[in-house]
Parts: structure tokens; C-alpha cells; sequence
């Protein structure tokens, strides 16, 4: 539990948004989540560096997240204190090819100015409903063969002590749905991406091409938090799912799409609990059928 004084003294140091037990449901794409016990959503950059010194000199914990997207959130809802990125008074500038921008920029948004401009490499980010920073940090894309991390030429974070970092691309390892910070309590401030000049049609042609198919294949309609599961090598989730008996599976409220068997679906009041229960069911009947243990792509936070 967060001190009174903490939350006064908070309060009074942040420009944003301060919100008491605000429901995370409404900040994430499963609508799934308890209560944040302390939710700030910094005005700016500088904002939330003062944010995170003060966290760090109080020792108090935090938790980042961006769109929500990718993530399920605890039922019980997270204690202490729970950063949203700022969308506003944010960095969004091209030099020759490349593209700086915050992190808490949508990547449809980026897709889209750099395809007015007339540089690819973002169509795949069209209809994500994902954050530059948490694509970074989940290095988002399109199966193994494009990934948000191919792109990177620098990225700018925050440390836990509220020191400004920057990495170049050769000092971050990044692979299949894998980045350096997802073991990080680093905060990414905003990255520079290298782009490829093409005509401009046809960017929006392949983005249009991939967002149909994103629409046909996957079940949009409903609440969820994206692909639940990494794909093993060389092979789909989805097709194991499917082969193992679990699509259309349901506990509660929550339910293994019948559209694509490696998304789950919020049907209306699905809990956290149901979730993992149900990603449980599916761990055992892909493990039991094929020998293959599945590696979760969606994060899990919870104070306890």
C-alpha cells in the first residue's frame, strides 16, 4: 500500500493526470483488470522524470504500461503506482529517411505519417493497437519474418533512477518476440527508426493487403490482448491449438477464439482468473498432444 504522504507529495509534483483506484480494465485492450491503487500519466518526458526519481529515492514500486495491449492485469488490480505513457507533448519529426518519435506514440499513427511521406517498413504496424514502446519491448511484427526491432537505430530510456539513456541498435539484442527491456524496469522515452523510401501507394497497397488479412484471420470484434503464445520453431500456435482440441474452449467468460485458436476473447466479464485458467487448459492439451510446451507472449502483472 502506498503512504498518504506519497500520494500528497506525487500529486503535487506531476503536471498529468494523477488517478486513484482507477479501473485498469479501462486502460487495457482484454478490458480486463483490478484496480490501480495510484494511476499518473505524466505530462511529459520531464514529468515523468521526476516521477521516477521520487519513486526510486522512496523506494516505492511501479508498473509501466502503454495501450494496454499484449498485457492482463490481476483481478486484485496493482498496488503502489502505475505509469501510462504520455500521448500528448510528444516528439513525432522525420530526418531523411528515419523517423523520431515518443514512445507513447500509436503505431498505426507512425504507419500512417510515414506512409505520407513516403517510407516503408511500418506497414506491417497498420491496426496494431500497440504503443512504439511496448513494440519495442515485445519487438512486435509479423511472425519471424518483420519485426519493429529490424528497424531500430536508436532508443532513448529512462532508468530506474531517472538517468536518460541511449542505446544504438548494435547494443540491443533483440530476437522472436524478445527485446533487452523486457526484463528491464527501464522505461523507453522514444526511439529512431530507419525507414525506406517507396512509392507511396504502394505502401498503402501491402498495409491495406496485411490488414485485411489481420481482419479475416483474427477475432477484432472482441476484447483481447493479441497472439496469447510465441510460435514454437518452425511452427504455429494456432495450428497446435487447434490440432490439440482447444479452439472454442471456454472458461467464464473468457474463450479461445473459434476465428484464430491462439488469441482469447473477452465474451463481456472475463476475469484475469479465467484467462490464465484457461491459458493453463491450453498448456496441457498442446503439452499432452504434441510434446511442445508453449511460451506465453502475453504478460501477466500482479502485485502479489
Amino acid at each position: 500500500m502506498l503512504e498518504a504522504i506519497h500520494k500528497k507529495q506525487i500529486s503535487d509534483l506531476i503536471e498529468g493526470d494523477i488517478l486513484f483506484d482507477e479501473p485498469l480494465k479501462n486502460h487495457t485492450s482484454f478490458k480486463i483488470g483490478g484496480p490501480a491503487e495510484l494511476l499518473v500519466i505524466p505530462k511529459h518526458d520531464k514529468d515523468l522524470e521526476k516521477l521516477i526519481k521520487y519513486l526510486y529515492q522512496n523506494k516505492i514500486n511501479y508498473y509501466l504500461i502503454g495501450n494496454g495491449s499484449n498485457l492482463l492485469i490481476s483481478d486484485e488490480g496493482l498496488s503502489d503506482v502505475v505509469i501510462k505513457l504520455p500521448q500528448k507533448n510528444v516528439k513525432l519529426e522525420f530526418v531523411g529517411n528515419r523517423l523520431i518519435a515518443s514512445a507513447g506514440l500509436s503505431l498505426p499513427l507512425l504507419s500512417t505519417r510515414a506512409t505520407k511521406r513516403g517510407l516503408s517498413g511500418l506497414e506491417f504496424a497498420m491496426g496494431l493497437p500497440a504503443t512504439l514502446g511496448g513494440a519495442i519491448v515485445m519487438n512486435a511484427g509479423i511472425g519471424d519474418l518483420r519485426s519493429i526491432g529490424d528497424l531500430l537505430v536508436k532508443v532513448k530510456t529512462l532508468s530506474t533512477t531517472g538517468e536518460v539513456k541511449i542505446y544504438n541498435s548494435k547494443e540491443l539484442d533483440f530476437s522472436y518476440r524478445s527485446s533487452p527491456f523486457q526484463n528491464s524496469k527501464e522505461i523507453i522515452l522514444e526511439a529512431e527508426l530507419e525507414l525506406v523510401a517507396k512509392d507511396s501507394q504502394e505502401i498503402i497497397t501491402e498495409g491495406q493487403q496485411l490488414l485485411s488479412k489481420r481482419k479475416r484471420s483474427q477475432p477484432l470484434k472482441w476484447p483481447n490482448a493479441g497472439c496469447i503464445f510465441k510460435n514454437p520453431p518452425n511452427e504455429s500456435a494456432g495450428r497446435l491449438i487447434d490440432q490439440s482440441g482447444g479452439k472454442g474452449l471456454r472458461v467464464g467468460d473468457a474463450q479461445i477464439s473459434t476465428q484464430h485458436a491462439n488469441f482469447i476473447i473477452n465474451l463481456g466479464s472475463a476475469t484475469a482468473e479465467e484467462v490464465l485458467e484457461l491459458i493453463g487448459k491450453v498448456e496441457n492439451l498442446v503439452l499432452n498432444k504434441f510434446g511442445i510446451s508453449l511460451k506465453r507472449e502475453i504478460i501477466f502483472l500482479s502485485s502479489k
